[in-house]
Order: C-alpha cells, then structure tokens, then sequence
C-alpha cells in the first residue's frame, strides 16, 4: 500500500457512518432463520429477494440469492445500559441460489479470515441452554478465557450454526433493575500478522483502537470454547496451551459495536480466507459510507489494491445499494455500502 504521509487523513475515517452489517452464507435460509432468531439475539426485519443479476465484485457474472435482514432485537435501554448503535448494525442471512453454496465454513478456531460473530447477553447461562434446547451445538460450557496481561477476561462460550458457521455469546452485566436479553456485538477477523492488518483498518478503512489484548501467558485451549481444534501452520493438530494478540477497532469515538482483529501466536494462523464470495460462512463484513463515489475515490488513492468498481445491487424488498467490493491485507471480503436515500420531504430551510 502506497500512499501520502498522513494516510490522506486517515483514509475512509472521514466517509464512514457506522457498521454496516455482517454477510453469513446458509445453504436452507428457512432452517437458518429459525435457529438464529430462537438462539440469537436477533430479529428480521426485511427480506433479501432481488432479481437475477451481475455480481462482478464478487465474481459472480449471473446470480440470485435469496436472504434476511435481521437486527439486535436490543435497541433502546435503561440510563448506563449496552445499548446498539442506531442504525444498528445488521446481519445478513445469504442462501445463494445460482450459484449454489459450496464448500464448509471454517472448522479451525484460528482458521484466517471471519471466524465468529459475537453477542453480548446478560443470562450466559440461560443462552446456553437455548442452544442446546434448539439442537446447536457449543463447544463446550460457559467459561473463562483470559483476555489481558492482568488477568481481565469474560466468560463465554461458542457454538456451531446448522451449518457449521461459529457464534459467540459473552456474558455482559445487566443495567441496574432490569433484564438484558442481549445484542450483536463484534464478529472476530483471525489475520496473519497484527501489526501489518491493524495498519490497514486503522490508515485505510479509518478506524480507532479501542482495546489492545494480550494474555500475559498462554491458557489451556478449552478456555472459552472458541471453537473444536487449532492447527498449526503447516497443517498439524495443534493440541497443547493457547496464545493471541488482537486489536477491537471502533468507528471513531462509537466503541459499541467493533471488529476484533485477531492474531493467533499459539498456534500461529492456519489456512487461507474463502476464496469464493458465495462460499458456506461469514462471508464479509460492510461498513456504511455517506457518498459512495468519494469513498471509492479515497480507498483508492490510499494505494490499497485490488478495488472493485462501483456496482448497484437490487435486492429486492431491502431496496437497491451501491456497493464496492474489495478485501483486506489477507484477502478477507470487504464492502462498502453507500447509505440509503431516506424517504419523507425535505426541510422547509432545504433551498
């Protein structure tokens, strides 16, 4: 990446509104929708049910997808509670018709590239049994997992969608005199190397730190039940203690809803993101920009490459979106997504 000194202010930080939404690929939309609405902290909100049509950014020459959009079912909360940003972000359910949805979403918990969605609820306890009750499949019970070198961490625990994408709850505290049923929160991006992706998210896409964790020591490999197994580099089952270093990166001054940029140093990171945009998994994540053109304009002059071109999706009942598609230092699917022109007349002060 080449660019001016000061990373043209920060690249896209200046066109940024919030976190758009999270892409999950299914294969049978109707099973997915029920199991995430009965074990997740979620709600649909509109269907995705656009006509046939080019993808080019995701390499999709003719394609039909069908979908849901679904938001926290947390929005509006007692003084001093975690509440969602507003627009909150959303989560995707993708079934790709034509193509059809292929391959296995990651089975590996330091596999590179978007591992898991986050949530943060209130009753941990209580959600696992709710998983359990709706026939997913976690890791293993609640848990603690060490999170900073002064022993600070959050028990959590993960499990396994229908098809075999992870989700993460973490317990959080409940505002004072009232129940938390919970919310998204993060989705965790496993990279190669830290320093280089912090870097990219940070000067390119414009965002800021928010934390810095680092465990002191490495920790038994069940902590947390991130997830089955680890591998090493090369390909071996790695079956011994645990180490990572990541970064959770906010939208300038929000740190509600971040992104967990995650390096894995024991093991060290194993495997190569989806190759395939309509590949089974967390596909990508979308962050929202105010003006389209000029955001392209700027993540381009930032020296970042490959960038697709400006696109305009129709999907159906979710309305059209101009898009671009690109990816980060790993290949991780990005998107940018230009905000949607809002009903009702202007102003009477508009000229």
């Amino acid at each position: 990446m080449n660019a001016d000194p000061d990373r043209l202010a920060r690249g896209l930080r200046g066109h940024l509104n919030r976190f758009s939404h999270t892409v999950i690929n299914v294969s049978d939309l109707d099973r997915a929708l029920a199991f995430y609405e009965a074990t997740f902290p979620v709600r649909r909100v509109c269907r995705i049910d656009g006509p046939a049509q080019a993808y080019p950014g995701l390499g999709i020459a003719h394609g039909r997808c069908r979908g849901w959009v679904l938001e926290s079912r947390a929005h509006v909360r007692p003084p001093g509670a975690l509440v969602a940003e507003f627009p909150a972000r959303h989560l995707h359910l993708v079934e790709w018709l034509q193509p059809r949805p292929l391959g296995r979403p990651y089975a590996e918990a330091n596999h590179v590239g978007i591992y898991r969605q986050n949530s943060l609820v209130s009753d941990l306890d209580q959600a696992y049994r709710t998983v359990l009750d709706h026939g997913g499949r976690p890791y293993g019970e609640p848990s603690w997992i060490t999170l900073s070198p002064d022993g600070f961490g959050v028990r959590v625990f993960a499990f396994r969608d229908p098809d075999g994408s992870t989700l993460e709850m973490i317990e959080a505290q409940a505002p004072a005199g009232g129940a938390y049923a919970g919310m998204m929160h993060h989705c965790n991006l496993n990279v190669r190397e830290l320093a280089l992706s912090y870097r990219f998210y940070r000067e390119v896409i414009g965002l800021d730190l928010a934390y810095y964790l680092a465990p002191a020591a490495p920790q038994p490999p069940g902590n947390g039940a991130l997830g089955d197994l680890l591998r090493r580099p090369d390909g071996t089952v790695h079956d011994g203690d645990m180490n990572f270093a990541a970064t959770l990166l906010s939208l300038r001054s929000d740190t509600r809803s971040p992104i967990d940029v995650l390096q894995w140093t024991l093991p060290g990171p194993y495997g190569e993101p989806y190759a395939e945009a309509h590949h089974l998994g967390i596909s990508r994540v979308a962050f929202e920009v105010d003006d389209i053109t000029a955001a392209h304009a700027r993540l381009r002059a930032c020296g970042h490459a490959p960038v697709g071109e400006i696109e305009t999706w129709n999907m159906g009942e979710a309305g059209q979106r101009r898009v671009v598609i690109f990816k980060d230092p790993d290949g991780i699917w990005l998107e940018l997504v230009e905000q949607p022109a809002y009903a009702g007349e202007r102003p009477p002060f508009d000229p």
